[in-house]
């Protein structure tokens, strides 16, 4: 017994002496850390995505205080940026010593993770080079009436739904991503989704599977995220990160679709079509330039960015006009005023015309970011500007958006929603890295484009026709899910609807 028990204890000190050396990581390399607990770091609610807590809480007591400040997932040493300056540096002028994303790459040939999002610099840069014109303003332009097109099948829905609600009070957040899912069908493959008619169809099904994992996933996504080596063992049991159902329906639609254009010699300028000249195009080495194992990867992305992240923007921005029915009327107003001009047709030309609603949509993402923080990891070492700290290659950072859009010295008075905040005028006079809602750099969100497209022509077509305002079953404050990828409500937000 007394052998077991001294097994026990040395095994129990040589633990102690790992962590508290482990733990000292940051403190020897001369920057200041959080407390942390002994053995999960700074994550102290296993229950909810610990990346914005830790970045919260460093923002919150560091803030002014320092330049950066260490913590850390587990064992994993992370250092969140709270210098814009510092932010802007990482992000642009010495982005390339910051192109990868705080994420594990799947080398697996059949996987969709291998995508634009998480893919390493030395990969990324060559598939963004390609992939950029595919969002060029003349792609928009060529996109906008399929948009249209699908808005008005939103507003069919919507005064469907509206018939049926007793006491007029609609739930906003599904029937913004049915418009959302709909509208990437078809302007990305081509696909009637027809998910505004029918909310079960499976496009529907696949993309909540893609938002909103069970908490193991979820866990295990953040451990293999934080120890990437574990990924190399558990690749050799056919492990894939990806759920098994969204690879597969991600793959058949894009065989069923390449084919289908092959096969017809179908032309449309949109998103799979330009993927499609790709993998017909050979390189120096005659090899294809992309596979159709690629296809999948950079639809499933675009499909996963496309819906979730513009739907919940649609969403909470509709509540804060409820809330704020003096700004709901300025949009309306405008949007009225500029329609007038174009004989009630809303044109790609009207819609670029309404500048205080694109303010407004900007407002809804300084408050309600899709992503709370910017991950960057270091690809070289680093000299930290202006101070004697270097980096470590392969150290990884948090870059807190959600934060610096909510501090009141960069923003006065950050809860109010006042989309005034973004007039030209008034953007000067901030930093250029005060608002992060698409990230900034050469890494920003490549479809940022069209991300503001569909969000401006679905709130055009609503808030025309529609007033919103509170109901009972509104909420006081819009609760964000705590265990989804993105930020993104907790249950419905329900709004009162009334006919114009």
């Amino acid at each position: 017994m007394d052998f077991y028990l001294i097994i026990f204890t040395t095994l129990f000190s040589l633990l102690i002496s790992y962590l508290r050396y482990k733990y000292q990581y940051w403190e020897l390399l001369g920057v200041p850390q959080m407390k942390m607990n002994f053995l999960f770091g700074n994550i102290s609610r296993l229950r909810s995505i610990p990346r914005t807590e830790i970045v919260s809480d460093a923002y919150q007591q560091f803030r002014g205080k320092a330049k950066f400040v260490g913590t850390y997932i587990f064992t994993k040493p992370l250092l969140v940026i709270l210098d814009l300056d510092l932010v802007k540096a990482i992000l642009i002028k010495d982005f390339n010593k910051f192109t990868d994303r705080f994420q594990f790459t799947s080398d697996l040939d059949n996987s969709i993770d291998a995508n634009l999002f998480a893919l390493h610099g030395e990969r990324w840069r060559p598939l963004r080079i390609k992939l950029s014109p595919t969002f060029t303003s003349a792609k928009m332009k060529f996109m906008f009436p399929t948009l249209v097109a699908v808005a008005r099948q939103l507003d069919e829905a919507f005064s469907k739904e509206l018939t049926q609600a007793k006491d007029g009070a609609i739930e906003l957040h599904d029937m913004m991503a049915r418009y959302t899912t709909d509208v990437i069908g078809t302007c990305a493959f081509g696909v009637e989704c027809n998910s505004l008619k029918d909310p079960n169809v499976e496009f529907r099904r696949i993309g909540r599977k893609i938002f909103y994992p069970n908490f193991l996933s979820i866990r295990l996504r953040l451990f293999l995220i934080t120890y990437p080596g574990i990924f190399k063992i558990l690749k050799y049991f056919k492990f894939k990160r990806a759920n098994t159902e969204v690879e597969e329906f991600i793959m058949r639609l894009v065989r069923d679709t390449v084919r289908l254009r092959e096969e017809q010699k179908i032309q449309r300028n949109d998103f799979i079509n330009m993927l499609i000249e790709m993998k017909n195009t050979r390189d120096d080495n005659g090899m294809p330039a992309m596979k159709m194992e690629d296809i999948a990867a950079q639809v499933f992305i675009f499909f996963a960015a496309g819906f979730e992240t513009s739907s919940s923007n649609m969403t909470y921005g509709l509540y804060e006009l409820a809330k704020n029915p003096h700004v709901q009327e300025k949009a309306r107003a405008e949007i009225v005023k500029v329609l007038e001009r174009y004989s009630g047709e809303l044109t790609y030309e009207a819609m670029m015309e309404m500048t205080y609603l694109d303010q407004v949509i900007t407002e809804t993402l300084r408050k309600y970011p899709a992503l709370g923080s910017i991950t960057r990891v270091s690809v070289e070492a680093y000299k930290v500007p202006d101070t004697d700290i270097t980096l470590e290659k392969g150290t990884r950072i948090f870059i807190p958006a959600k934060e610096i859009h909510c501090d009141p010295d960069i923003y006065d008075n950050p809860h109010e929603f006042r989309p005034e905040r973004f007039d030209p005028v008034e953007v000067q006079k901030r930093h250029p890295q005060a608002f992060l809602g698409f990230g900034d750099g050469p890494r920003n969100c490549i479809g940022l484009r069209f991300a503001r497209m569909q969000v401006r022509v679905g709130l055009i077509t609503l808030l025309k026709s529609y007033r919103f305002s509170f109901c009972e079953k509104t909420p006081k404050q819009i609760e964000i899910s705590k265990y989804s990828i993105v930020l993104v409500p907790r249950g419905g937000v329900w709004l009162k609807v009334e006919r114009l």
